[in-house]
């Protein structure tokens, strides 16, 4: 058994058996490229708070993928900016591509030329979500302001088209968060973005909910959601989340919360376990995180447990394949696969 398979497989373990302590490492990162963006969406993170707008130093981003090289399966340089707004990203998925660690990134694709994507697919780019808010110029560019429907569209045909000349394997998935304007342009957005190199299509709920722009009545379920909730695997798989100073968070939702370390002061081994982090696993499998509002508040879809267990058994590219269909089947056919 590789090392990876074995470090998914000891997690797995732990999870099932309510350990606080792990060994090894999260399944994967999420490492931000940049916090710097070019959009002003409403639903976004930035709508709401403030960004520190830099780049991360690549020897820091090659530091940290260096510690869990034998490990991590996968690798997502993005953070609260535009990840194409980093001149050395593609020198990030080189990077992550030479130690045989799988890489993708979300991208609103409004910088996407065409030398840049022939860069990415040429240097072994995974995986890529197109963030495309709806399906018509108006609902579109409401929700990614700045954008310009026509041109960002454009940009990701081409690439498309580059996928298909190069034969690249590089997973493609076009996203729309699912918002008051848009949800009723569902079908239209699979219409639109039925074509050739579209490997999914995808109807992501918001996670966000910010007030005034997500569905009011999803705003105040949030809100009124007491601490008693199952354990969350991300406590337990990842992907843990690190910003471009260094900074530390148990995931990517504790964003608004205090961080649990910084990179540069202690190796993640030790962070991946340090007091808060042990914690917050106890508290959950307590099944009372009353202490930790950034649990209390979280917004982000809770799988059923015969989910999360598949998800330890499936290396995490494979994972974020499957993460759509299972959405597709929670939201168009009402099969409740979360809680």
């Amino acid at each position: 058994m590789n090392k990876k398979r074995k470090n998914r497989y000891n997690l797995l373990k732990a999870y099932l058996r309510g350990d606080t302590v792990l060994s090894g490492l999260p399944l994967s990162i999420i490492l931000s490229s940049t916090s710097r963006c070019n959009l002003k969406c409403p639903m976004c993170p930035r709508a709401i708070s403030e960004f520190a707008n830099v780049d991360i130093d690549f020897e820091l981003f090659k530091k940290i993928v260096d510690e869990g090289k034998e490990l991590f399966e996968f690798v997502i340089p993005q953070g609260g900016g535009e990840p194409l707004l980093n001149p050395q990203l593609v020198d990030m998925v080189k990077y992550c591509k030479n130690l045989g660690i799988r890489v993708g990134f979300s991208t609103n694709a409004t910088v996407l030329t065409e030398d840049v994507s022939r860069k990415l697919i040429e240097a072994g780019l995974d995986y890529i979500i197109f963030a495309f808010d709806g399906a018509t110029p108006e609902v579109y560019e409401y929700y990614r302001k700045g954008a310009k429907f026509d041109k960002v569209r454009k940009n990701i045909l081409n690439f498309l088209k580059l996928k298909k000349e190069l034969k690249s394997k590089v997973f493609v998935t076009l996203q729309m968060v699912r918002l008051p304007l848009n949800n009723g342009q569902i079908k239209d957005f699979y219409k639109l973005w039925k074509v050739d190199g579209v490997d999914e299509i995808r109807i992501k709920e918001d996670e966000i909910k910010i007030e005034g722009v997500g569905f009011k009545e999803e705003v105040e379920k949030v809100a009124k959601k007491k601490g008693k909730m199952a354990p969350c695997h991300y406590l337990w798989q990842g992907p843990v989340y690190i910003e471009e100073n260094g900074d530390v968070y148990p995931c990517c939702h504790a964003w608004l919360s205090d961080p649990i370390g910084n990179i540069k002061e202690k190796s993640l081994a030790e962070i991946w376990n340090c007091d808060r982090i042990v914690k917050m696993r106890e508290a959950h499998i307590k099944g009372d995180v009353s202490e930790f509002p950034e649990c209390v508040n979280c917004a982000a879809p809770r799988p059923k447990k015969i989910l999360i267990i598949g998800s330890f058994l499936v290396d995490t590219f494979n994972v974020r394949k499957i993460i759509p269909f299972v959405e597709k089947l929670n939201i168009l056919y009402k099969i409740k696969l979360f809680d």
